[in-house]
């Protein structure tokens, strides 16, 4: 909030070769990246000088100087007692057995890297996407809940609702902090309807997107929305070949163009057969057939 910032530096050298660690010097309340920067080289400098001396580094705390260009000593900590690291008289001993640690482990509950690792075990989820599931226990749980929903399903659909969770609903959250997950209209068991719309072609993941946004702001199911605005795909490999056939047919400078090397101009095949479809044909079906038939 300020735009400031306070560090220290902490400064020990030992010459190369000796395995013991050497004493250090703690440069206090830093207050700026150049001032760090000053400070720990002329430090640096500063005890090379003395031990190459054959001088003694002491253990204390110094001030950097940034007029002066150099540290000056605040206060020297050369025992323990110095840092204050000595027994509380006043706490009695306390004796934590085998069987009382167990007991508080057993208690415990399943933290969120033993529940990554479980997704990833469990769901064959990546390490990335299993991390990014637990950073919010209401998508954890938002993720939990579909699993148990989709049953047999749950391997085939783990990745495509870990996805919805990780970018689409946690974008929502981000955008909007009234949102609610826990009792907006996007139920687990809405969202693995959703994913297993696209997941087995039935809109693309573009009209994905469109029916996330329609089910929390008009609270219904998403096969619901796909039916009333007519979104559904056809995969229907026939019904899309013959349109095909006549967007090949239709645009025979195009087709010499494309076998001449110009193969972006799938593009084109692919935008014209879902025009004529209306945006209804499965756009990998499409690009499929074409690719076969241009190819051919």
């Amino acid at each position: 909030e300020e735009g400031s910032m306070r560090c220290d530096g902490n400064v020990s050298l030992r010459r190369r070769g000796s395995t013991g660690l050497g004493v250090k010097t703690e440069l206090k309340n830093m207050n700026s990246f150049k001032n760090l920067h000053d400070g720990l080289a002329y430090e640096i400098c500063r005890q090379a000088q003395v031990l190459e001396e054959g001088g003694q580094i002491y253990q204390e705390t110094r001030h950097w100087d940034p007029s002066a260009k150099r540290t000056i000593v605040m206060r020297v900590k050369e025992t323990a007692d110095d840092y204050r690291l000595f027994p509380e008289a006043d706490l009695a001993p306390y004796d934590l057995t085998d069987e009382w640690i167990d007991g508080v482990r057993a208690k415990l509950p399943e933290l969120p890297d033993q529940k990554a690792a479980r997704y990833q075990e469990s769901f064959g989820l990546s390490a990335y996407d299993a991390r990014h599931l637990v950073e919010h226990r209401a998508t954890s749980n938002f993720f939990e809940k579909g699993m148990e929903l989709a049953g047999d399903k749950a391997s085939k659909l783990a990745k495509p609702l870990a996805n919805l969770a990780i970018n689409d609903i946690t974008a929502r959250m981000n955008a909007d902090e009234s949102f609610n997950l826990a009792e907006c209209p996007l139920t687990p068991a809405r969202a693995i309807e959703l994913v297993e719309l696209i997941a087995t072609d039935a809109i693309s993941s573009k009209q994905g997107k469109e029916v996330f946004a329609a089910v929390i702001d008009e609270d219904k199911d998403p096969s619901a929305i796909v039916d009333e605005r007519g979104m559904k795909q056809v995969s229907d490999t026939s019904a899309i070949e013959a349109v095909v056939d006549a967007v090949i047919a239709a645009n025979p400078d195009e087709v010499a163009r494309y076998k001449e090397g110009n193969t972006k101009l799938i593009g084109f095949f692919v935008g014209q057969c879902m025009k004529e479809m209306r945006g209804q044909g499965n756009p990998k079906v499409i690009n499929q057939l074409l690719a076969k038939k241009l190819n051919a």
